[in-house]
């Protein structure tokens, strides 16, 4: 396979790449949602809930323990430093630790959630391998300023996965089927060559990966299992499969905000590592505050469309016996802007290193979002969306104020 071309680094926050680089996230976003389309519609609500579960297992893992690989090797190739093979060990040991806590969790729940198929517990320690070396080159391919290159990697991703779904499904129509498409999705990046970009010089870190990582992941955790936990949360209070799936599919759609940040945020990054310095600290307080209002105000009018349309949307897409509530949508749509904002907001931190203040802004979030699943009753789907927004909404307010205080 020949690498595609991928524009010369430029200095400057309008480096070029970044139109190619949002294309990419689209299509990844797009492609997502077709896979899990696509396997709804043939598998069927029921059929189709433990690859729901399998997503959201790795989704959590992956946006706790590699999301910080990818911003930690992102803020320091941008600086100049070369992160192979220096960056690969952090990769693999955050890998290792999501093999597992997600090969523990297959196995306790394999008969319950996993329809007793081993071959789930093998999927998510793969997942995790393969996506260890994507997001380290996602890191160096940002951090270098090849934002195009980045938008390949997407594009490749979610092009081999969806291609992989079809084909599979059309041999075997299991669930355990779409699990190995998505594991080839992260491998297929390796076609792509991206590490003969990191150029950088080598030397001696200028943060140390450990104690990024800790108070990355540690918030991450948190904001995760609020984001990422509600099918999760469903089962555990005793809801049905088709339940399970009707929030999963929910969720994952209006998800799409933060899902395209996730994967963007590595063009924002390299830009406000420029500004960290203390002449620029009043203009990183700035972005914070114009970010956070701006968020809250979205995130209402996020609301109001979820409940207008929200229903409609899932049912056009994957049918009408998924198809949330009226107030499920209301919520979610609501409570994936909150979060989109605050990860937005956490950038700032991010680019100063004081990552350790994550852990305190989504943890506090996950803590509202817990009391109000256990002291508030009512429906099962109404109730985890109500804790889930709530606990958004909180998070962003944490995060706004430890962004903008010096």
């Amino acid at each position: 396979m020949t690498a595609p071309v991928i524009d010369a680094p430029k200095r400057g926050f309008r480096a070029p790449g970044t139109g190619f680089m949002v294309s990419g996230g689209l299509i990844g976003a797009l492609g997502a949602y077709a896979f899990q389309v696509y396997g709804g519609r043939v598998l069927g609500t029921e059929g189709f809930a433990p690859v729901a579960v399998l997503w959201t297992t790795f989704f959590i893992l992956a946006t706790v323990l590699l999301v910080p690989v990818e911003q930690y090797v992102t803020r320091e190739v941008a600086t100049g430093r070369k992160a192979i093979p220096f960056d690969l060990k952090p990769a693999l040991a955050m890998a290792a630790v999501g093999s597992v806590v997600g090969g523990i969790f297959a196995l306790a729940t394999l008969d319950q959630l996993f329809e007793g198929d081993i071959q789930y517990v093998a999927q998510i320690v793969l997942l995790m391998v393969g996506y260890a070396f994507l997001f380290v080159a996602k890191g160096v391919l940002a951090g270098s300023r090849r934002f195009a290159g980045v938008g390949w990697v997407m594009i490749v991703e979610t092009a081999a996965r969806l291609l992989a779904g079809i084909v599979a499904l059309q041999i075997v129509a299991s669930a355990v089927s779409l699990g190995w498409a998505m594991v080839l999705g992260g491998f297929a990046v390796l076609g792509l060559r991206w590490w003969r970009h990191d150029t950088g010089e080598t030397r001696v870190r200028h943060l140390p990966a450990r104690g990024f990582l800790a108070g990355y992941a540690g918030g991450t955790a948190s904001s995760q299992l609020l984001l990422a936990g509600a099918p999760l949360a469903v089962a555990a209070l005793g809801g049905s499969d088709a339940l399970v799936s009707v929030i999963f599919v929910t969720f994952t759609l209006f998800r799409a905000p933060l899902t395209l940040i996730f994967g963007l945020q590595g063009r924002v990054l390299p830009y406000l590592v420029s500004l960290v310095g203390e002449s620029s600290f009043d203009k990183l307080s700035r972005i914070a505050r114009y970010v956070a209002f701006g968020g809250f105000g979205l995130a209402v009018l996020g609301g109001v469309t979820g409940w207008l349309v929200g229903p409609e949307v899932v049912s056009i897409l994957f049918g009408e016996e998924f198809a949330p509530t009226s107030i499920v949508a209301m919520l979610a749509a609501a409570g994936v802007v909150a979060a989109a904002s605050a990860q937005v907001a956490s950038q700032v931190l991010v680019a100063e290193g004081r990552t350790s203040r994550l852990s305190t802004a989504w943890l506090g979030g996950l803590m509202v979002g817990l009391a109000v699943l256990v002291f508030l009753g009512g429906e099962v789907g109404v109730r985890v969306a109500r804790a889930f927004a709530a606990g958004e909404f909180a998070a962003l307010a944490l995060m706004a104020t430890l962004a903008i205080r010096r």
